[in-house]
């Protein structure tokens, strides 16, 4: 009995934690209506802030130099001592000012233009100013992360309250301040003016401004404190958390969520007497874990914030409160997929080409890695696509899903026999790659059918917190546990090279590079596949079913539509996308480990899924291109633009590119590189010789004879450009790919009947072209060429004024789209009629097909 009392009392160091993190969520929750997933990255800046001035005698501003010149920068580094240190207090000071202007600048640069968002907007705004702090903590603070010093005395106390053990002193100091700060934030809140017009404005934004009360400046000084508090308890108990780094501290918010959510989001003394409790327990049955069976004993710490965040929202989570705002925007209407067999087409002739391409290219071998990584992850982003853009569900699990499937499938595929970096005998039935992909995949969609069992009672926001809370739990409970995976010392599982009558389709080579073509055509094919299922689901009955609930479910309910049913089908669907998704990442990657699936991974691929558009499948395939450093975007601009550094500011830029997504456009990106993929479409069916002859004969009942022809065409051209040694230059080999593919399509125009275009209509569309992009094309090629120098020592003359050139046909793009309400001004119309739109249940609006 001493030593339960003991651990109880040992852990409400942490719990001390818990508890003021906690009370923040509370705090920012009154004061805005947020659940901020970036509070504990609020506390980790904040933290790296106080450290680094204390003990380096230097202060790093939250951005990055961004102006393109040596010579003038933007200061991002302020030394406070030259001799490398600082006082204590003025650091601690300073440290409680940056949380201030971070918690200032997240409301009126964020959450004040999203304060009538949808609740999906909010959460990939918290999430984009989470990755922008980890991005930049890593850019300014480094890779080596310090263990902070004590503020507390840590002397320990022998022999404490005759338990017969030594105690911590600096765990009743972090105890005592956590009770002390949330007894004077719950008496702030109860009984001061501030506090009572905050609780207000909470109940009712419309009654506070009756009053004379400011919620927007309620709201700020709300987040001003969180911040604050969110840095002082990392400051007094960050401590006992050992070394400060910037996932750490911001995985925090789990255990931080339970908190808040033992006190209903509104009670500051429940929600630190929540964060004390949680924290006892934890370290109870860690230090206890002989309590539990061998197969769970990994993963019970983290289970425990799961199992009180599910049962406080499925006990009460009709109950919790909700902020009533003025108005409420919903998620974007979902575009009806069109043309998806003519798409699926062309983008499998062009990642074959691409696949050949780049196969033992030199140091362009990489892109066929980037084209692998890509594929895989575009399979991932539908599963989202499905279960938030089209039922509105917020997930924050899906790349452990994939996890789930590629860890099952690598069990199945094990006969015994020790592979790879493991060479320990794992045990398994050894079944073919197509069975073991199967179970994986089922195993996937039994987990995301337990994820969305609390969806029957809760959605949103709150299914987001129960997501999170579950990702962790996954990832220690299973992928992480050497007993169910038979993994010891964290070595990875194998996974065996899949094969398809005798050809290898695996990723790697026979040099050990992540560069086979089969692989690449492989996964473009299961992502059509895929992408044929999605979009058939969206043009059916169950599209419309879910939409309905995705719009509202009352009303879904009263039009007969099975709600519970509705959600559990879309979980299932949208794990079943993920598992193929882990499947394909399980083949690509040959040896899986736990460190491919961490819960930071799902938060990414939500957000990045809302990035590039999340009702919509060319949103995911956008997602897929840009979601990874290993992607191909990333890979790509790291390869020509190296010395610009960029890869250093991914994470940094990605969060910024989703808070000014959620805020600007919450479609997301895909329509704008929508516009521009139809606008190039229209102009290559004007500018090659023969091709609307092509396309008048799918219109006039040849499309058999044409489809062959044009087969034809790819498969041959493909297999002769790949055989032949004409030219050993990738461009050069483009180019005689693009001459022989215009040659052949002429001759089949002429086959069928005509040659429309004919040379004098290219000629003039050339000329039009011209004059319409030239002039800035031409001024962002001057600018590339004038402005990439000042910024980069090694700069190259072919793609640098290209790029900028590139950069301002797109910003052209943006600026027509805006001024033209969301459409492109040059751009052609809708290929649907108007006869085909869909009405969403939410809105009497029609829906602009893609």
């Amino acid at each position: 009995m001493n030593d339960i009392i003991f651990f109880l009392l040992l852990g409400l160091g942490l719990g001390s934690l818990y508890a003021l993190l906690g009370a923040g969520l509370v705090v920012v929750y009154k004061g805005s209506g947020v659940i901020n997933f970036a509070h504990g990255a609020f506390a980790m800046y904040g933290m790296f802030t106080f450290d680094t001035a204390w003990n380096r005698g230097e202060l790093f501003l939250p951005w990055v130099d961004f102006l393109p010149s040596h010579a003038v920068n933007v200061p991002v580094r302020i030394t406070l001592d030259s001799d490398g240190d600082w006082p204590m207090i003025p650091s601690m000071a300073l440290a409680l000012a940056m949380a201030a202007f971070i918690g200032l600048a997240a409301h009126f640069l964020v959450f004040r233009p999203l304060r009538d968002a949808a609740p999906l907007g909010k959460v990939v705004a918290s999430l984009g100013i989470a990755l922008y702090l980890q991005g930049i903590a890593l850019v300014n603070f480094g890779n080596s992360f310090p263990i902070p010093r004590d503020i507390f005395p840590r002397e320990p106390i022998d022999n404490f309250l005759g338990l017969g053990k030594a105690f911590p002193r600096n765990t009743l100091y972090a105890v005592a301040f956590a009770i002390l700060l949330g007894a004077i934030l719950s008496l702030v809140y109860r009984y001061t003016r501030f506090g009572l017009a905050t609780r207000a404005a909470a109940s009712n934004e419309k009654g506070a401004i009756l009053l004379g009360y400011s919620p927007q400046t309620l709201a700020a000084i709300n987040w001003v404190t969180a911040s604050v508090i969110a840095t002082m308890a990392a400051i007094a108990v960050g401590s006992l958390q050992g070394a400060i780094t910037p996932i750490g501290l911001t995985a925090l918010i789990v255990p931080a969520l339970a908190a808040a959510l033992i006190g209903s989001l509104t009670s500051i003394p429940l929600a630190v007497a929540g964060g004390l409790g949680l924290g006892a327990v934890q370290t109870l049955l860690q230090s206890n874990l002989d309590w539990f069976p061998l197969a769970i004993q990994n993963g019970v710490r983290d289970a425990v914030p799961l199992l009180v965040i599910v049962l406080v929202l499925f006990l009460r989570g009709r109950s919790l409160p909700s902020r009533g705002t003025v108005e409420e925007k919903r998620l974007p209407l979902s575009p009806r997929p069109v043309r998806v067999f003519e798409h699926a087409l062309a983008w499998i002739a062009v990642v074959t080409f691409f696949a050949f391409l780049f196969e033992n290219a030199g140091p362009l071998t990489i892109f066929a890695n980037a084209l692998q990584t890509s594929l895989v992850f575009m399979i991932i982003m539908l599963s989202i696509v499905v279960l938030t853009g089209y039922v509105g569900q917020i997930s924050l699990a899906q790349m452990s899903l994939s996890g789930v499937a590629a860890f099952v499938m690598a069990r199945m595929m094990a006969d015994g026999v020790g592979r790879g970096s493991n060479l320990v005998e794992v045990g398994g039935p050894g079944l073919p790659w197509p069975l073991a992909a199967t179970i994986g995949i089922i195993a996937a969609v039994a987990v995301g059918l337990l994820l969305g069992l609390p969806a029957l009672r809760i959605r949103g926001v709150q299914l987001a917190v129960v997501t999170i809370a579950a990702a962790i739990a996954i990832q220690t409970m299973f992928l992480e546990n050497e007993e169910l995976t038979e993994l010891r010392a964290g070595v990875p599982a194998f996974v065996k090279t899949p094969t398809f009558f005798g050809l290898d389709i695996g990723a790697r080579s026979a040099r050990a590079q992540n560069e086979n073509p089969s692989f690449a055509i492989f996964a473009v094919i299961v992502l059509c596949l895929v992408a044929f299922a999605v979009a058939n689901i969206r043009n059916t009955g169950t599209g419309r079913r879910f939409l309905a609930v995705r719009a509202n479910e009352g009303a879904a309910a009263a039009a007969g539509i099975n709600v519970a049913r509705t959600k559990l089908l879309a979980f299932g669907i949208s794990a079943a996308i993920a598992g193929v998704g882990g499947v394909m990442l399980g083949f690509k990657q040959v040896e899986v480990s736990s460190a491919n699936f961490p819960y930071l991974a799902s938060l990414v691929v939500l957000a990045f899924a809302y990035l590039g558009g999340v009702t919509s499948i060319n949103g995911g395939i956008v997602a897929g291109a840009i979601a990874v450093s290993s992607a191909i975007v990333p890979t790509v601009s790291n390869y020509y633009f190296h010395d610009t550094n960029i890869n250093q500011y991914i994470g940094a830029l990605g969060g910024l590119g989703l808070v000014f997504t959620a805020i600007i456009h919450p479609e997301g990106i895909a329509p704008f590189f929508q516009g521009i993929m139809r606008m190039f479409g229209n102009w290559l069916s004007r500018i090659i010789p023969g091709i609307q002859t092509i396309k008048d004969a799918y219109r006039d009942g040849r499309a058999v004879p044409a489809g062959i022809g044009l087969g034809a065409i790819v498969i041959g051209y493909q297999l002769a450009v790949f055989h032949l040694t004409i030219v050993d230059s990738v461009l050069g080999r483009m180019a005689i790919f693009a001459l022989a593919a215009v040659v052949a399509i002429a001759l089949l125009a002429l086959a069928l009947g005509g040659l429309r275009p004919g040379l004098g209509d290219v000629a003039g569309e050339g000329v039009l072209w011209a004059r319409r992009y030239g002039p800035v094309a031409l001024v962002g090629y001057v600018l590339g060429w004038l402005v990439w120098p000042l910024r980069v020592d090694s700069y190259s003359m072919l793609w640098m004024p290209l790029l900028g050139a590139g950069l301002a046909l797109f910003v052209r793009s943006l600026v027509l789209r805006i001024r033209g309400g969301g459409h492109d001004a040059h751009a052609p119309p809708p290929a649907t009629p108007p006869t085909e739109r869909v009405v969403e249940v939410e809105k009497p609006q029609m829906e602009t097909a893609s």
